[in-house]
């Protein structure tokens, strides 16, 4: 964001956030959309290769798990940005030009595909 705000000749001191020098440009933010585009090929990857990767993504640990609320799991985002459950994107993995087109347009969060 600091190259944005140099590109706009805004100082830090004007209390501008991220989102208003934004729009200042006419520009998005995509870092976010590239991480969630990339981190949805991977998990594709993962599913159609027999790894140990695949091993560690599916596999539970045993024991019991500490106290308090349940950490964000790998898998929950991958079915939040498809919109999909787990088992229908393991499918559509197997299916590398299917899961080309499920990757390349990622949820905006809150929102679901129809």
């Amino acid at each position: 964001m600091w190259i944005y705000r140099r590109l706009a000749k805004i100082s830090w001191k004007d209390k501008k956030t991220n989102q208003e020098v934004c729009e200042h440009l006419g520009t998005r933010s995509e870092l976010v959309n590239t991480i969630k585009t990339r981190k949805i090929k991977y998990f594709g990857h993962i599913k159609r290769h027999v790894s140990f990767l695949k091993d560690v993504l599916e596999g539970k640990i045993e024991g019991s798990r500490p106290r308090g609320r349940q950490r964000r799991r790998w898998i929950d985002d991958i079915t939040e940005w498809t919109g999909k459950d787990i088992h229908q994107c393991t499918v559509e993995a197997q299916d590398r030009a299917k899961w080309k087109s499920v990757s390349s347009q990622p949820l905006e969060q809150g929102r679901h595909r129809e």
